[in-house]
């Protein structure tokens, strides 16, 4: 019994060496191939076609999100909505998060629910006047806004870009 304990302790941890013997090397770290690229490569004859038709915006998100690191610090964002209405405050809020995507596609929006409040917020300032500059910019968009707009002080999303 103790031979069988010992010979099967030795082959798991020598295959858990071999397993750590692995170079980095040899995984495949280039962030120029990412993985629709590999996917749309044409494969041996026979053995199908795979054909993207999306948005740009999805292959760019996913590439630059798998290069970049985010920092969480001190900063602004413009609010855009606030509401506590049980019934409507929650699909109100994300509606006006698909408009200010549409208006604004460079633009980060951000919905949240602090009982009882649904907010929106857009956009990852550094100062308070850079989002108070924005803010004047999403007025002249949006002028029925002008009531629940106003910049508030947020923690804001930083690329290392």
């Amino acid at each position: 019994m103790k031979q069988i304990l010992v010979i099967s302790l030795t082959i798991f941890f020598s295959a858990n060496i071999i397993a750590q013997s692995v170079k980095p090397d040899s995984i495949q770290t280039d962030s120029a191939k990412n993985a629709f690229k590999a996917i749309s490569v044409k494969a041996k004859p026979g053995s199908g076609e795979v054909k993207f038709h999306q948005d740009k915006r999805i292959e760019k998100l996913v590439t630059e999100n798998a290069t970049t690191t985010s920092v969480v610090v001190h900063g602004y964002r413009v609010q855009v909505f606030s509401s506590n209405a049980q019934r409507t405050a929650r699909e109100e809020a994300f509606n006006m998060e698909q408009v200010l995507l549409e208006a604004f596609p460079d633009m980060k929006v951000y919905v949240s629910y602090s009982s009882p409040f649904w907010k929106v917020r857009i956009g990852d300032f550094h100062t308070q006047p850079e989002a108070r500059k924005f803010s004047e910019e999403l007025l002249t968009k949006f002028p029925a806004l002008r009531k629940e707009t106003y910049t508030v002080r947020d923690r804001i999303s930083v690329s290392d870009k």
